[in-house]
This record gives structure tokens, sequence and C-alpha cells, in this order.
């Protein structure tokens, strides 16, 4: 049977064993409630594995972070797995096992130590298996130590293990943002390969992972990320293989989770000779997904390649050229104008501000272009009336005149009259992907009743539908009608009627967004704004426009 068997059958046929014998743990806090990298744990003697753990830095809601009385329940769970994360387990290998117990299966003797737990295991015939787990603020984790020594035992040879990494809780969200929840695995030379959750629960493999580059693996869920990254050659080397497994949500929770995953690290020890331990060490990070963060820990650039992935903006199945870049260079750019103001959404006013200020020349060129072009169609317009009557019943006649009749009088469309609309897309789609998983926005506020800039705004709930009732969408779905009801119809009914069809499009829009961020709200009624003073002084200077110039689209 081959070490990817084995790992497949140890994964599906234990955790209905263990649950089944109930629980021997240990609560312990470590760093002071509130301090960066604090968390809560239950650590199980049962599994010498990692039950549950809450994130005392993090809170539930926006409105428990800013409680003056805070509750172990108002802390983040980020990690709870009913079969253990962490845990340890014994391989079936042809000969019989080297370990005369399963790790998986016997309870261990439990040491509570400074900053940790340590957990040993020994058979009986001279072989000690320990597990130790040691709190390490600076890199918001733990220290994991594996050792297999021999005190007294003749065996020789290799023993395979399986450590289960955990599962981060996937809670549901708005469709609109998707389901981010990964297990991925990064190279130290740039690439990675991450799977999605599968529906049929099936164990699959990371299949581009070239093992002696691994930089890390784990767990991502929108805003976290829990990653096991080998601290040496050695301990890199001792990692044979990795597998994903998709972990149903869990039962009984309201609002229930999503499915989500975790990684399987087939590991390989050698038993070493009497006197000898091997050990292997290896950092477990559980924090959030942000640069600002990364750059405080020892390796910041460890674990960039899980922002790369996040920011490449998804479009049915494919990405979209430049969309990691732009996406990358917003989240930037908002980085500082926080750091100016001290609110991220007078951040992404200013962002907003500048972005269209930087493009009104250019649209007031366009503008000029498309209502010189309007004026000529309109003294043109009866001669093409004639051709159209004059030419009826021949339709190949018809476009021949037309084009000797373009030819002569020099008739083109401006190019780049859409320009506008295509330059300001780029900059919706990367904010559209930042704020997807954009940490940094996690129960920010703004003002007023806008308290978290990372979900809808929430203004108050309804009480006859499930849900709340969010002010934003509304607010740029009535502007956008205004905007557009201030167009003049055009006199061709084609398009005239087009235009009118072009007015109901704000309310499909509204619905999508309704259940968005704020934040994106937040740039969507400000780009608004701006074009509504835009309008008013390019009417102001041009003049009112010709009906017959064309609509310029509005930017979002």
């Amino acid at each position: 049977m081959s070490n990817l068997l084995r790992i497949l059958f140890l994964a599906l046929a234990l955790p209905s064993l263990l649950v089944a014998q109930g629980e021997a743990g240990l609560i312990k806090s470590f760093g002071e409630p509130g301090t960066t990298g604090s968390f809560e744990a239950c650590f199980s003697k049962l599994t010498a594995g990692l039950v549950w753990l809450k994130a005392k830095d993090h809170f539930v809601t926006a409105e428990a972070a800013n409680s003056d009385e805070v509750k172990s329940s108002d802390y983040l769970l980020l990690i709870d797995n009913s079969d253990h994360a962490l845990r340890l387990a014994q391989l079936p290998q042809a000969g019989g096992a080297l370990f005369a117990k399963n790790p998986a299966q016997d309870s261990w003797e439990m040491q509570d130590i400074r900053d940790g737990v340590r957990f040993t295991l020994a058979d009986g015939k001279g072989l000690v298996l320990e597990k130790e787990f040691l709190y390490d603020q600076q890199a918001r984790g733990f220290t994991i130590t594996l050792t297999l020594r021999n005190e007294t035992s003749e065996v020789r040879g290799n023993q395979a293990f399986v450590l289960l990494g955990p599962a981060l809780v996937s809670p549901k969200q708005s469709s609109l943002f998707g389901d981010v929840s990964v297990a991925i695995a990064a190279m130290t030379d740039g690439e990675f390969d991450q799977k999605s959750p599968s529906a049929e629960f099936v164990n699959q493999p990371l299949t581009e992972v070239k093992l002696p580059l691994l930089s890390f693996a784990g767990s991502s869920n929108r805003f976290f990320g829990a990653f096991l990254y080998p601290q040496d050659d050695e301990s890199r080397a001792a990692i044979t293989s990795l597998t994903v497994q998709t972990v149903p949500p869990r039962a009984g929770v309201e609002p229930p989770d999503n499915s989500t995953t975790r990684v399987l690290f087939g590991m390989q020890f050698g038993v070493p000779g009497k006197g000898q331990a091997t050990t292997f060490k290896y950092g477990l990070y559980i924090g959030p997904k942000s640069n600002r963060v990364f750059q405080t820990l020892p390796e910041p650039e460890r674990f960039v390649p899980i922002l790369d992935h996040d920011l490449e903006p998804p479009c049915c199945g494919m990405s979209v050229p430049g969309g990691r870049f732009m996406a990358t260079t917003l989240l930037s750019l908002l980085g500082v104008f926080y750091d100016f103001l001290g609110n991220w959404g007078f951040a992404i006013i200013l962002l907003t501000v500048l972005v269209r200020g930087a493009m009104f020349p250019l649209n007031f060129k366009m503008q000029k272009s498309m209502r010189a072009y309007g004026a000529k169609m309109s003294k043109l317009k009866p001669k093409m009336d004639e051709m159209k009557k004059k030419y009826a019943d021949d339709q190949k006649a018809y476009q021949q005149a037309m084009m000797a009749f373009n030819r002569e009088n020099k008739v083109m469309p401006p190019i780049g009259g859409c320009l506008p609309i295509f330059l300001t897309m780029p900059i919706y789609i990367g904010l559209f992907t930042a704020l997807r998983t954009a940490y940094d926005l996690r129960h920010e506020p703004f003002f007023g009743w806008i308290n978290d800039l990372s979900s809808s705004d929430q203004l108050f709930e309804l009480g006859f539908w499930p849900g709340d009732f969010n002010l934003l969408p509304l607010i740029w779905i009535v502007l956008l009608v205004f905007q557009m009801a201030r167009q003049p119809l055009p006199t061709d009914p084609q398009q005239r009627q087009t235009q009118k069809i072009m007015r109901f499009m704000p309310m499909m829009f509204g619905v999508m967004l309704y259940s968005y961020a704020s934040a994106l709200l937040l740039y969507m009624v400000t780009s608004m704004l701006w074009s509504l003073v835009e309008s008013a002084i390019v009417k102001k200077i041009l003049g009112p426009a010709d009906p017959n110039s064309g609509m310029m689209p509005t930017p979002m």
C-alpha cells in the first residue's frame, strides 16, 4: 500500500474513533487578552492534538471588539476540528508498525509547561515519542517539536506518520465574496498549489508541490491563515507528501459554516540508535493574512504567496490580466492614505477623488469630442434620412452609399469615447478583488452606523425579512438613476428605446451588490457624486448635451 493510500485510509477511518473516545483536555491561555498574537486553546490528552483555538486579539463582531466587558465567547474562534488538529498518527506498513502503540489511539502523558504543552508517549519497548507546543508570540503561533527517542530499543528502520494540519473555521459570507477557503502549499521559488473544498469530501494530493522547496502549507479562509512551515532542512526533508482533505461544516452551528480544507503532512521518521533522538521543528502561524502583519514577523516574505493568490481577481474561472497588480497597488495606496488620515473610509474617499480627478482632463476631452461629433451628425442627419428612404429596398446599395457618404464627409465616431469607463474598470475590478480578502478593513468603522467596512453597512435589521437594511447600495442606485435621467433622450427611435432600457440597469446592479462590503459601496457612491459634479462642470463649459451625440458612459 502506497503512502498516499495509507494517508487516505487513516484520514477517513480515525475521526469517528476519536470522537467516540471523548475528551481529556487542557485549556490554556497564551499572551494577555487583546495583545498581538494572543490565544486561548484547548489541547487533547487523547491525541496530543489541538481541539480548538481562539484569537484573543480578534473578536466575533465589531461590537464585541469595542465592548468594555469582553467574554471568552467574544473571542474569534479560528480552529475547531472534531478530530483534532496537529495530531500525529502512525501509518500501517508491511511487517508491522515499528512503534508498538498508535499515537492516534493511546492516551499521552500531558505536561503543562511554561508557554506551552508537552506530550509524551512510550511504547514500553524503549521507544518514546514526544510532541511539544511552545508559544511564540512574535511569530503569532507556536513552535512544534516532534521527537522520536530511542532509550533501549533494538528496532531500526523508518516509521511513517501523518500530521493533520489545522482547518480554519470558514463562516458563511455574501455570495459575491465567494468561498475563499483553500488549502495551499508554497515553495521557496515563489510557486504554489492550492485546492478548494470538494463537495465529495474526497482527499486530493497537492500535485504541483516540490517538497524539497516547501516553504509552508496549510489552511486559509477569507481573512486568516493557519500555516505550518519547516524551521530547518532536516525538518523539511522529513515531509514526504502533502494531501488535502475537505472538512465538512461544523454541525449545529448558526449561522452555518462553509466546508473548509486542511493539509495532511505525510512524514518519515528514522529510528535513531540507542541513547539517541530524531527531532524535527516546525513553526505554526495562526493569524491574519495581511502584508502589514507579515512585516512584523521574523520572516516577513514567507507568507506573501497567499496574498498573491487572494489578490488574483477571478472572472469566469480565468485570471484577469493585470488584476493582481491593480489590487495590490490599490491596497498599498489605501494603506498610505490610512496612515495619513487614520480612517479607512476616508482613505477610500481620498483614493476615489484622486483617481477620478486625475482622469478629468481625459474625460473632458472625450466629452468635447462627443459633442462635436453629435453636432456634425445633427447637420448630416437630413441627408442620411434621404439616403435611407432612397435605398429602402436595396440594402447592399444603401451600405455602399453610406460608406461613400462617410468618406466624403469624414464621419467617424471619436475613438476612445468609452475610454473613461474602460480605464476605471480595472480600478473597480481591483478594488472588488482586494475587498474580498482585505483583512485591514475587518471591523474597521467609517462613521455613524457604518462600523465594519468589510461587510454591508446594515443600517437596521428587517424584522419581516431575513437580513438587514443596507442604505449605501440604495443611495448609489438613486444617484445613478438621477445621473441617467439627466441625459437627454436621442431623437432616433432605436437609440431612444435602448437608452430607456439602460435606465433600468441600476436596479440589477443594486440587487447584485446589495450585500457587498460597505467599503466598495462607499467607493461607488463617492465616484457617482464625483460624476454628478463633473457633468455639471462640463455642462457649464460646453453647454447642454446634444441628444444625438450619444450618452457618455458613467465611470463607476
